[in-house]
């Protein structure tokens, strides 16, 4: 085999062995529903956990909002709540995944396993970037995410690029607010639960009524700016190609144990 497949089914091989450790949410088929407006918005309600696996093709707006208690103006104006960091985040000394903004507010970072949704390339890249990047820098996702709670016990989410320190602004990958509020553990873990609240209100409002959101955070709505505000403080800097091919060099032994 040439270094190449092998190089493939390495990649394959660590993609299939982590699979199941972390279990992603996000947008898996395009919104084919046809928008209706409530009179009144809906109050937000707890339903049953993989709603989406009764939701119908052809269920309607009102269907959908009947079903988990969010209507598609709540949905895609989520992002009103989202809240910023105040200044610049940083690493704390404690703990290097928990950052922190000027008024000393806590901003988890995720396992990059868990941002691949909010990369800009192919989500099954994204993953297997995210566990090669440990090996190899270069190949590191670009995008980093943290969540921190609100005063409510819901949670802000936010996406920064790790070289720019730049907040992600496109629609599609960037950070979303969360009306989860049943995850007291979620800054220990990393991620919010991939049931309960936060599969009813958050990831199934995503697949069934689209991604279209009116804003990027709190006060900042979609073309009022051009680029992101800088967010990190600590940002890294790119391996050169000299030391991306070193660094291939090093793993050159693994991809042969797993690919032959």
């Amino acid at each position: 085999m040439n270094f190449v497949t092998n190089f493939a089914l390495f990649c394959l091989s660590i993609y299939f062995a982590c699979v199941d450790a972390f279990t992603i949410q996000a947008p898996s088929v395009p919104n084919i529903r046809s928008p209706t407006t409530p009179s009144t918005p809906s109050t937000i309600a707890t339903s049953p956990s993989r709603i989406r696996h009764v939701l119908r093709a052809q269920s309607t707006d009102d269907d959908i909002e009947q079903m988990i208690g969010l209507s598609r103006k709540e949905h895609e104006n989520r992002n009103q709540l989202n809240e910023l960091p105040k200044g610049k985040i940083s690493p704390s000394a404690e703990d290097p995944t928990i950052w922190t903004d000027a008024n000393n507010r806590p901003w988890k970072l995720n396992a990059e396993p868990n941002a691949a949704y909010h990369q800009p390339m192919p989500v099954a890249v994204a993953f297997i970037r995210a566990y090669l990047g440990r090996i190899i820098p270069q190949l590191k996702v670009p995008n980093l995410k943290f969540i921190s709670p609100n005063a409510d016990g819901r949670y802000s989410e936010v996406c920064a690029n790790r070289y720019t320190g730049e907040l992600v602004i496109e629609r599609k990958i960037m950070g979303t607010y969360n009306f989860a509020s049943d995850a007291p553990d979620a800054m220990k873990d990393g991620k919010l639960p991939t049931t309960g609240e936060h599969d009813t209100l958050d990831v199934v409002p995503h697949n069934e009524y689209g991604g279209k959101y009116r804003h990027i955070a709190m006060g900042m709505t979609f073309g009022s700016i051009s680029e992101g505000p800088v967010l990190l403080g600590t940002t890294e800097k790119k391996p050169s190609s000299s030391e991306l091919i070193s660094q291939i060099a090093l793993c050159i032994p693994l991809v042969l144990f797993f690919g032959l």
